[in-house]
């Protein structure tokens, strides 16, 4: 088959999108990808045909903040998911007729370009690399860090808040129908259906750590988590010597900007004064910002998960999936730190499961220590984390997304 891949550089996205790219490439498959310049090595790398959009999405600076959401909740709306619709629509209807496309598979942050799979009459797939966040009979609308209602009370409340949900999506409705309208598609009542009316919803996490929509919509398919390091990480060596035995506590908050400067500082100033090892990671946003760093503190630009969580004895982190289920998969409790995004819902979901704890992005330093000490002085956060963990890596381990793409 001809795949084109529609995605962008929008942090925990990239590694999910990319062990696709790979997969179907090992699978004999032709693959595309549009994307923005930053990602053309990536792309290549990965073997796949690099195509860059040419009117938006322009950025060769990876770390270059395009979402600015934490400036205001829903300005990613405007900036990325629906106010470059058209021109999203109109590149992608391009590349499936250049590429001579089968499918197309598009990242959920442009769920817009699905029209275009639409207008052409070839399956369409979006790809979730994260948790469901679409309100359903059962649980309240994404990111705003509820747990589903059990009571009737709870039960009206997710009812209303979905319709508060589609209510603030449809805001883009007129904007989206007119594309439609040019397009000769009918057109829709409500956004969702995007999703919706796609042939296939890939949801890349575990059903275990999710709060599934009941009953399952057709489409949707859980296909387990990816736990790939992002592709920038470097290797890593443990720093101090193996007679020291203080816990050691990883704090690796958002691999985009985020404004997180200050978390970390609390973070480093919360750990100051606690009997523990710190292990600050700054990521690509934060590498070039100054820090005032205790002496139990050291801090890197990245390295691999996978080498550091079996080090580990908690993290602590704003709650991205990517992490959440690396640190999960070593069985490492969390203190989380939601900034936004899907944050918020992850963090709450942390909580539900009593793996972690949750606190505001913007938590003094000792709110913060109070957690921490909350976590390591009590054993049943770890012993959790290590059941959640082993169903994560179960369901990893039988990854089903080839085989509910090659059902179509």
């Amino acid at each position: 088959m001809n795949y084109l891949i529609v995605t962008i550089e929008a942090g925990g996205n990239v590694p999910p999108v990319f062990n696709l790219v790979r997969q179907l490439i090992q699978r004999g498959h032709h693959v595309a990808v549009l994307t923005e310049p930053c990602l053309q090595t990536l792309t290549q790398q990965s073997g796949a045909h690099f195509i860059p959009f040419k009117e938006y999405f322009t950025k060769t600076d990876r770390t270059q903040d395009i979402f600015e959401d934490w400036k205001s909740k829903n300005i990613s709306f405007d900036n990325v998911i629906f106010g470059p619709a058209e021109i999203v629509v109109r590149e992608t209807i391009e590349h499936i007729r250049r590429t001579n496309a089968d499918r197309l598979i598009v990242d959920v942050v442009l769920p817009t370009a699905l029209i275009a799979g639409e207008a052409m009459h070839i399956p369409r797939i979006c790809l979730f690399h994260m948790p469901e966040y679409l309100p359903g009979p059962n649980r309240p609308p994404g990111s705003l860090g509820l747990i589903p209602g059990q009571s009737f009370l709870g039960k009206l409340r997710d009812r209303l808040l979905g319709k508060v949900f589609h209510s603030i999506f449809n805001k883009y409705l007129p904007k989206i129908n007119t594309i439609r309208d040019h397009l000769k598609l009918a057109p829709l009542k409500n956004i969702a259906d995007l999703f919706h009316q796609a042939d296939l919803r890939l949801i890349q996490t575990s059903t275990a750590f999710d709060f599934p929509i009941l009953p399952a919509p057709q489409n949707v398919r859980y296909t387990g988590p990816v736990l790939d390091d992002p592709d920038w990480v470097s290797p890593w060596q443990n720093p101090w010597p193996a007679e020291d035995q203080r816990p050691l506590v990883v704090v690796s908050l958002s691999t985009t900007f985020q404004n997180q400067k200050q978390s970390i500082q609390h973070c480093m100033e919360a750990v100051s004064h606690l009997d523990v090892r710190a292990l600050i990671t700054l990521g690509p946003a934060m590498q070039k910002e100054s820090f005032s760093i205790p002496d139990n503190v050291k801090v890197i630009a990245h390295a691999s998960h996978d080498q550091i969580f079996p080090h580990a004895n908690l993290v602590v982190t704003y709650g991205g999936h990517g992490t959440l289920m690396r640190a999960l998969a070593h069985g490492l409790p969390l203190v989380c730190l939601p900034m936004g995004r899907d944050q918020d819902d992850n963090a709450a979901k942390v909580v539900y499961h009593r793996v972690g704890l949750k606190r505001n992005a913007k938590s003094s330093p000792a709110a913060i220590r109070s957690a921490i000490q909350t976590i390591l002085s009590n054993p049943q956060f770890k012993a959790n984390a290590r059941k959640l963990g082993d169903q994560i890596l179960a369901d990893a381990k039988t990854y089903r997304l080839m085989e509910a793409l090659e059902s179509i």
